[in-house]
């Protein structure tokens, strides 16, 4: 199990909240919760923006992939949520989604519970390509 890299962390949680920043409008709520479980530290980030189709939810964590170019955010290329699920699976983790249009997402960050040193190494790259 890979240690905990605080920084990359920070990183996917980011991402996260600007996703939710960027298709909430005005008046939305953004909530963030964390939670620990036996085996799995659950970081949620859950809005009540545009939401996501059906359609699209099984490719949101391809790289590349924007669900919506009318409503991407200027100078999206549609890596954030790729790099979310890089960021979970460089830990033994995973990224979930759910979503519903016109009612919201909540995006669900699961980490082994045992992650919790200051740093992973550094061998996996989290590029884009």
């Amino acid at each position: 199990m890979a240690a905990l890299d605080r920084g990359l962390l920070r990183q996917a949680i980011g991402n996260l909240v600007m996703n939710s920043l960027n298709h909430t409008p005005p008046g939305g709520e953004i909530t963030l919760a964390a939670r620990l479980e036996p085996d799995w530290i659950r970081i949620e980030v859950s809005d009540t923006g545009a939401g996501i189709s059906a359609r699209d939810l099984p490719r949101v964590f391809d790289r590349f992939y924007r669900a919506d170019k009318a409503r991407s955010s200027p100078g999206s290329v549609g890596l954030g949520l790729a790099i979310v699920k890089g960021i979970a699976t460089l830990h033994g983790g995973r990224a979930e989604i759910e979503s519903e249009v016109g009612r919201g997402t909540r995006i669900i960050l699961a980490l082994p519970a045992g992650t919790s040193s200051p740093e992973c190494p550094r061998s996996a790259q989290l590029s884009p390509n």
